[in-house]
C-alpha cells in the first residue's frame, strides 16, 4: 500500500471511530457482496496472491463511509482542494524556471537531498528538466492530471481568472497526454452542462493557445506523442491500447470458470513479447475477478455515486481516469475520488435510536458500533 493511502486510511478510520463519519447500509451491503465475489476468485485459483486480495478489500472499504454535509460544506472541501492544487501548480512553475540554474534531478527526484533508496528511480521516458512534476508528485503525468482536475473545478465552481491562469500554465508545463485527454473530455462537457463555465473554459483555452503561439510551450512535445498509440513499445500504447490487445488474447484461451470468477487476485497477465502491456482498471478487474466481480464492483461504484455532490463533468472525468488510465488498486486519484465524489452525502433525517420509526436511519456511526 502506498504511503499516501496509508495516511488517508488512518485519517478516515479515526474520523469514523470518533463519530464524524458514517457507514451507509446500502454501500455496506454492496461491499460485502464485493468481498464474496473477490473471495470466490481467491479460493478458486491456487496461484492467487493474498496480499493483493487484502489490499484490494482494504482500499475499497473506505467507499462505505459517508459524511452528511450541506452544499456549503462540500464547497469548502472544493476550496481546500483548489488551494492544494494551486500550491502544487506554483511549485511546478517555479520548478520549470529553476531547472535552468539548478540540477534538474534534484528538483524532480530529490537526488542528493534524501537517500536514493527512498526514491522512485526515474524511468526512461522521464525528460528531466522539461516536464514539471510539482516536486512532490511521483510523475509529471500526475501533475498534469491534478492540474486538469483543478481547472475543471475552477471553471465549474469558482471561475477566478488568476487561479485559472496559474493552473493552466502548470498543466501545460507538465507536458503529459493523460491530463490532456481528461480536459478534452471534461471541458466540452462542462460547457454543455453549465453555461457559466463556457467563458472561463474559452479563456483558459485562449491562454493556452497564446502560450503555444509565442513558443513558450513547445507544442511538438504533445504532437510527437500522437504516434504512441500505434507504437507497441511506447507509453501511450501501454496506457490506452495494450489492454484491448490483452483482452483479445485472453478471451481466446480463458475457460468458462475463469471468465466468470477470474484468474485470481494479483494475477500477472503475460502478454505477447512484441508489445509492452499495462492493464487498465477495466481489464485488470475482469482478468482477476471475472464477470461476477466486475458486475458487483461496478454496482458498488454506481451506488456510491448516487446523489453525489460532485459536479457531473468532474465525476465523469474521474470515472474515465480510474477505469481507462488508472489501476484498480494503485490509482493515483483514488483518494480524490473518495473525498470529492463518495464521502460527502446529503444530510439524513435524524431519528432517535430508542424510538424505532417507520423509516429508520440508514447510517451508523463508529461510536454506535
Amino acid at each position: 500500500m502506498g504511503l499516501d493511502f496509508v495516511a488517508v486510511t488512518l485519517i478516515l478510520a479515526h474520523q469514523f471511530a470518533s463519530g464524524r463519519l458514517f457507514i451507509q447500509y446500502g454501500r455496506l451491503l454492496w461491499f460485502l457482496l464485493f468481498v464474496v465475489a473477490a473471495t470466490c476468485s481467491l479460493l478458486l485459483n491456487s496461484d492467487s496472491k493474498r496480499t493483493s486480495y487484502g489490499l484490494f478489500l482494504v482500499t475499497y472499504s473506505v467507499f462505505t463511509l459517508t459524511r452528511p454535509s450541506t452544499p456549503d460544506q462540500y464547497k469548502s472541501t472544493l476550496q481546500t482542494f483548489q488551494l492544494l492544487v494551486l500550491i502544487l501548480s506554483w511549485l511546478a512553475i517555479v520548478q520549470f524556471f529553476a531547472h535552468f540554474i539548478v540540477n534538474p534531478r534534484k528538483l524532480v527526484f530529490f537526488f542528493g537531498i534524501v537517500p536514493e533508496s527512498m526514491l522512485i528511480q526515474p524511468g526512461e521516458s522521464v525528460e528531466i528538466g522539461v516536464k514539471s512534476n510539482g516536486i512532490f508528485l511521483a510523475e509529471a503525468s500526475t501533475m498534469s492530471q491534478i492540474a486538469a482536475l483543478g481547472i475543471l473545478v475552477e471553471i465549474l465552481e469558482f471561475r477566478r481568472p488568476r487561479h485559472l491562469l496559474v493552473l493552466t500554465l502548470a498543466f501545460l508545463l507538465a507536458y503529459s497526454g493523460t491530463g490532456t485527454s481528461m480536459l478534452l473530455l471534461g471541458l466540452p462537457l462542462a460547457a454543455l452542462v453549465n453555461p457559466k463555465a463556457q467563458l472561463p473554459a474559452m479563456g483558459a483555452t485562449l491562454f493556452a493557445l497564446v502560450l503555444i503561439a509565442t513558443g513558450f510551450i513547445d507544442l511538438s512535445i504533445f504532437t510527437s506523442r500522437l504516434g504512441e498509440f500505434q507504437d507497441p513499445g511506447a507509453s501511450g500504447f501501454m496506457r490506452f491500447t495494450s489492454s484491448f490487445w490483452q483482452a483479445a488474447d485472453y478471451f481466446k484461451t480463458a475457460s468458462l470458470q475463469e471468465l466468470f470468477f477470474g484468474k485470481g487476485p494479483g494475477y500477472g497477465f503475460i502478454s505477447a513479447a512484441f508489445y509492452v502491456a499495462s492493464s487498465s482498471a477495466w481489464f485488470k478487474l475482469f482478468l482477476e475477478y471475472g464477470a461476477l466481480g466486475t458486475f458487483v464492483y461496478i454496482s458498488l461504484f454506481i451506488f456510491c455515486f448516487r446523489r453525489s455532490r460532485c459536479p457531473k463533468p468532474l465525476l465523469f472525468v474521474l470515472i474515465y481516469y480510474h477505469f481507462v488510465i488508472g489501476n484498480i488498486i494503485e490509482s493515483a486519484l483514488l483518494e480524490i475520488i473518495v473525498v470529492l465524489c463518495t464521502l460527502h452525502g446529503p444530510e439524513p433525517r435524524r431519528v432517535r435510536l430508542n424510538e424505532p420509526g417507520e423509516y429508520p436511519s440508514s447510517l451508523v456511526t463508529g461510536s454506535t458500533v
